[in-house]
């Protein structure tokens, strides 16, 4: 009969303990698990490495880019929400549009995928308002990114404040820019 070595290994997991009975030498069951233990560290980084970016564009996206309209009206308090209906792409796109009540004013909410389509929403607001409305002084709006909050009738910069400061985030901005209310 030859010599055979017998090794008892005792791996214990919360309550429960098993006896592992091996023909083999310890250092061989030491260097398996050791192989087996970077395998599972590799696996575990690279799925790490892999969701990473997802995990940090998610953290670092504004709060109300790629929204819906109804998401920005819940947050500002907004009554009554009713969603507009969609128009073509001709001048701006926009992802969700739709208008609701804020202390008694309608307000349209504008929501945007991208920042460069919010940037180009406010520019067609800014062309078009002293356009339609060439007496107005200090016409407001207020916009953040992904998103746009504007009196529906008047453009008061009352609603635009107050829009800023019930969303936590954006700006109010002045139509012509430089205009005093």
């Amino acid at each position: 009969m030859g010599t055979e070595l017998t090794t008892i290994e005792t791996h214990a997991a919360g309550d429960l303990t098993v006896d592992v009975i091996s023909n083999e030498p310890p250092a061989r069951g030491r260097k398996s698990r050791l192989v087996f233990g970077a395998v599972a560290l590799a696996a575990v980084a690279g799925v790490a490495g892999w969701q990473a970016p997802r995990v940090v564009d998610e953290l670092t996206r504004p709060p109300y880019l790629g929204v819906d309209a109804a998401t920005v009206a819940a947050d500002l308090g907004c009554a009554g929400y009713t969603q507009a209906a969609k128009h073509t792409d001709a001048v701006y796109t926009y992802r969700d549009q739709g208008t609701c009540t804020i202390n008694g004013v309608v307000v349209t909410i504008t929501t945007f995928d991208k920042a460069t389509d919010g940037e180009t929403f406010a520019a067609v607001m800014e062309a078009v308002v002293p356009v339609l409305h060439p007496t107005w002084r200090g016409a407001t709006y207020a916009a953040g990114e992904g998103w746009n909050v504007a009196d529906a009738r008047n453009l008061t910069p009352e609603i635009a404040e107050l829009a800023v400061q019930r969303l936590g985030t954006g700006a109010t901005h002045v139509i012509p820019p430089g205009a005093a209310a």
